[in-house]
């Protein structure tokens, strides 16, 4: 570390202190965004096959909840359960309750290539209100790069005009509102890495959302088949895995820095939507998903050289 850097303290590292580390955010949430494309690919089947929403919302994070405690009880005890912020931890989990409740519901409407790239307007709210509720700098480099990313987004859907009318209807407003509650969980994640370690977040990421669909779930409960319980594995341990690298992203990088890199998901989710449910994507789509790569990697390579020639105020 040069003596420029600006190291931080970290919640899980003790009286060990780090710099901000981008390249690793960035690859912790390229990877995270691939595992949150497996769990809404796998939400998608669930409700196609006539499973009642609330039932896949409560699916989701019971199993999400099950996996984190196993994992980190055996090793933290009921540490997992003590916040240094417990009012916080709640609030970020709900905005991720609501998220998934308003995303599931669009996915009943829309392909999974259409409701991830109108999400997509997350990344360009995280860039923009990080600046006032994190007091991060962003400069106009970043900024036109981001909204580049986005404009990717809109050859994709092109909502208006098109046959697809993806942005026309109401479901398009759910995806909307599904945008505005990840964008504050992942701002509100940056700011609560100094207050618990990652086990906690992660616990009562799933807690809150077990216990918010245990009460609605059994008002629209049917049995599941088999294949159905596979699935319901694969939804949570998706979600699980996903988040917790979400959480990981956040902790080594500023959340504008790691935002831009959730366009990744696109192409995730071009693959599934191909592979699983036979939507094939045409010229356009093909269009945008480079444009989305070309300023995801501009990016990139904007911060490597940043931080190689010396700090980034963005990263301190």
């Amino acid at each position: 570390m040069s003596s420029q850097e600006q190291p931080r303290r970290g919640p899980d590292q003790g009286l060990g202190v780090r710099p901000d580390r981008p390249l690793l955010g960035a690859a912790f949430m390229v990877v995270g965004v691939l595992f949150i494309a497996l769990q809404e690919a796998s939400a998608k089947l669930l409700l196609e096959g006539g499973m009642p929403l609330a039932q896949v919302i409560w699916a989701r994070y019971v199993v999400h909840l099950a996996l984190v405690l196993a994992v980190f009880m055996p090793r933290h005890g009921l540490s997992v359960f003590r916040s240094g912020a417990p009012k916080a931890q709640i609030g970020r989990s709900m905005l991720l309750v609501l998220d998934t409740g308003f995303y599931f519901l669009g996915l009943l409407y829309l392909s999974l290539v259409e409701v991830t790239a109108l999400v997509f307007i997350a990344p360009i709210l995280v860039v923009v209100l990080s600046v006032p509720l994190l007091r991060e700098r962003m400069d106009w480099g970043k900024a036109m790069l981001a909204l580049a990313g986005f404009g990717g987004v809109l050859l994709i859907v092109r909502p208006f005009g098109s046959e697809s009318g993806a942005g026309l209807g109401w479901p398009a407003l759910t995806i909307v509102a599904a945008a505005v509650c990840i964008a504050l969980f992942n701002i509100w994640t940056r700011k609560l890495r100094a207050a618990d370690p990652t086990p906690v977040t992660m616990v009562y990421t799933a807690l809150v959302g077990a216990v918010c669909a245990s009460f609605v779930a059994p008002f629209f409960w049917r049995a599941p088949t088999w294949d159905e319980i596979g699935v319901i594995f694969a939804l949570g341990t998706c979600g699980a895995i996903g988040h917790g690298l979400f959480i990981v992203a956040h902790q080594e990088a500023p959340a504008s820095t790691v935002a831009p890199f959730m366009y990744v998901q696109i192409l995730w989710a071009l693959g599934l939507g191909w592979l699983v449910f036979g939507d094939w994507p045409d010229l356009w789509t093909f269009v945008g998903a480079a444009v989305i790569i070309l300023s995801g990697a501009m990016i990139l390579r904007r911060v490597r050289g940043k931080t190689s020639a010396g700090p980034d105020p963005d990263l301190q």
